[in-house]
């Protein structure tokens, strides 16, 4: 079924407390959604962020970040008082430092308020309960360590026995309680907003990280899971290599997988972890799903990624693991980068749609398979992603040969016209599906990118002011995905 979406994470979502949050903002858009005839709203893993505030690496590979909590329906459900509500504003911009050091403060004195003896918080603990305790056990043990880092924890901490571990868990038993209990909200607010946008006829497309990061509670607690050297720190960490748009390759700083210790287990951390994702969204996209084909990783030691080795995934046995014990289970395969012939082979064998991206199909010379004329039905079609420019900016930034291919092949003269066209394009195509960055619908340029992936820090801080969502922009994306049979009504 032809389909479109718009690309928008929660956390650029308008709202008057510094980021997006799940309450009056996030039902505003899924209306817009509703009202543009849209499919699908994809967004960024919903995790816990940490030192960075990269939603690619949380404290828990499960958890919510409590920064989306929305305080106005806290403060309507009766967890906080009118006077703990933050100064209303909307600079932009995300200052997650000023987030940090106020609004988990305040999402932990709404939880102090949770009825944890309550039938529904008793539900949510015995559904969560193969990772919730782990997670509140490391926040509340990781905030006692003035935040610090898992790697610089102490090793007899790093690497509690379980003398220690039942010690800790007596020590900090109210704080293990009281993170569970901020689980709970988020859970409780995301859950309402999902079921929501699903009685309007949307579906949520959640992204699914394919590692996690080095400080984890599942890399405290779950060491087994990854490649280690005896002191239990990674020996290998996740990357890619060098190529024209990072010439030092991208160290991403992730502990690889133990595959072959997965392998034993029978996968059961990810059929664990993909049953959680399928419950949260109704389309999961995988990132970097040519690393379970093959994957690239460096020494520990290492500043870059220029020296590293490939080495091999679970490839099709995972893919048969997870499609055995979730058959439900419906994913999009983020297969970008250097893509080989055996990733190419896995994602037919495990038939989920792959991405097709619409800046890549002009960079250099030939028959692109990111060209639309190559499109198969079986896919999705992007402008761009979170780690690309914004389409406007790519017009401007790119070389003038690329840039005259892409006017030509759209049949387009003005330059200020392209992204448009270019969204146009999409539509026109076979791809099954069409999803566009709320950044592209509003032509944004530079000053809207989220991300860069060669830089550290300065990245995920873009957000809608809260006027840009009008009625005169509805109507224009719903004129043409009705033109191109993309509605998610049935119309006359």
């Amino acid at each position: 079924m032809r389909a479109s979406g718009i690309l928008l994470p929660v956390s650029a979502l308008p709202s008057a407390y510094g980021i997006g949050t799940l309450g009056a903002d996030a039902y505003k858009f899924v209306d817009f959604l509703s009202d543009s005839l849209q499919r699908y709203w994809q967004i960024l893993p919903l995790g816990h962020t940490g030192f960075g505030d990269s939603p690619y690496q949380c404290f828990s590979a499960n958890a919510g970040n409590p920064y989306y909590v929305d305080p106005m329906l806290l403060f309507q459900s009766g967890y906080i008082g009118k006077a703990d509500l933050p100064e209303e504003e909307n600079t932009g911009k995300i200052d997650y430092g000023a987030l940090y050091k106020s609004r988990v403060k305040l999402i932990k004195r709404a939880a102090e308020r949770v009825d944890v003896n309550s039938a529904e918080y008793y539900s949510f603990e015995r559904q969560n309960q193969f990772w919730l305790e782990d997670y509140a056990l490391f926040m509340s043990v990781k905030e006692n360590e003035k935040m610090k880092p898992l790697k610089l924890w102490e090793k007899k901490l790093r690497m509690p026995d379980a003398d220690m571990l039942d010690r800790l868990r007596t020590r900090f038993r109210s704080e293990v309680r009281l993170w569970k209990s901020v689980q709970f909200l988020f859970f409780n607010q995301w859950n309402s907003l999902k079921r929501y946008a699903n009685a309007r006829n949307i579906e949520i497309i959640g992204d699914v990280p394919i590692y996690v990061s080095a400080d984890s509670c599942e890399m405290w607690l779950h060491n087994e899971l990854f490649v280690t050297d005896d002191d239990g720190t990674p020996s290998l960490l996740s990357g890619c290599p060098p190529d024209k748009y990072s010439p030092m390759g991208q160290l991403w700083g992730n502990p690889v997988y133990d595959w072959s210790f997965h392998r034993k287990d029978g996968y059961s951390w990810w059929i664990s972890r993909l049953r959680h994702s399928e419950a949260l969204f109704d389309v999961i996209r995988i990132d970097h799903f040519r690393g379970i084909e093959d994957y690239y990783a460096v020494g520990a030691t290492a500043s870059n990624a220029v020296t590293g080795e490939w080495y091999k995934g679970p490839s099709r046995e995972l893919i048969d693991t997870l499609k055995r014990n979730i058959p439900s289970l419906r994913v999009i395969a983020e297969d970008l980068g250097d893509i080989t012939d055996r990733v190419r082979d896995l994602l037919c064998y495990s038939d989920f749609p792959g991405m097709k991206i619409l800046q890549f199909a002009f960079e250099g010379e030939g028959n692109s398979e990111y060209l639309p004329h190559n499109y198969t039905r079986h896919s999705v079609a992007y402008t761009g992603t979170h780690d690309n420019p914004t389409m406007k900016q790519w017009t401007l930034i790119t070389d003038d040969a690329s840039l005259t291919f892409a006017k030509k092949y759209l049949n387009v003269n003005k330059t200020e016209e392209l992204v448009k066209d270019c969204i146009r394009a999409l539509f026109m195509s076979v791809s099954d599906t069409v999803i566009i960055p709320m950044q592209d619908w509003l032509s944004l340029g530079s000053e809207a990118r989220m991300n860069v992936p060669s830089i550290a820090f300065g990245n995920w801080t873009w957000r809608l002011h809260g006027d840009e969502l009008t009625d005169r922009l509805a109507c224009e994306i719903a004129d043409m995905t009705r033109l191109y049979f993309r509605s998610n009504k049935e119309e006359k």
